[in-house]
């Protein structure tokens, strides 16, 4: 038996919360991570985010998997926040958001869903309403691009 070997991949990712009477919460980075391509048009995309609390200044990790299909996407958080959420547009989803202060009640209602995946490029764009313990916090954007060396190879040789 065989296990399938992840392909290393640069994650190109901008997240935007929008809150009311607040400004817009942009997050961008990029990361490297590893796909594992699965059936026609599916895959797990895992990598690890980094980033200071604002109050403390520690730096807070957590590893994520993604699971993207074309028409449903789950994302598992694990680390000092943790948390299952899943994406399919026009539903809404339970879960339970796990902080190191306690744990607490969170709705997904997915608005916007659009993935592809492919073994060695993809992206997932969402936007969705998030809600906490029954109350809207906001409505939020993930734009994520993956992509592996041999793609940027292959591109830059096509325009040579």
């Amino acid at each position: 038996m065989s296990e399938e070997k992840g392909i290393p991949v640069l994650i190109n990712l901008l997240a935007i919360a929008r809150y009311e009477h607040m400004p817009d919460y942009p997050i961008q980075m990029m990361v490297k991570g590893t796909v594992f391509p699965a059936a026609e048009g599916k895959a797990v995309l895992k990598y690890t985010e980094s980033q200071a609390d604002e109050a403390t200044g520690e730096v807070e990790t957590s590893d994520i998997t993604l699971m993207l299909e074309s028409d449903h996407v789950t994302m598992v958080r694990t680390g000092d926040y943790s948390n299952t959420m899943s994406f399919s547009r026009g539903k809404r989803h339970e879960g339970v958001y796990v902080t190191p202060y306690g744990e607490m009640n969170m709705g997904v209602l997915t608005r916007e869903l659009k993935t592809k995946a492919e073994p060695h490029r993809g992206f997932v764009h969402l936007k969705y309403q998030l809600d906490m313990e029954g109350s809207s916090v906001s409505v939020n954007e993930l734009h994520l691009e993956y992509f592996s060396d041999e793609t940027v190879r292959k591109s830059a040789g096509q325009q040579s």
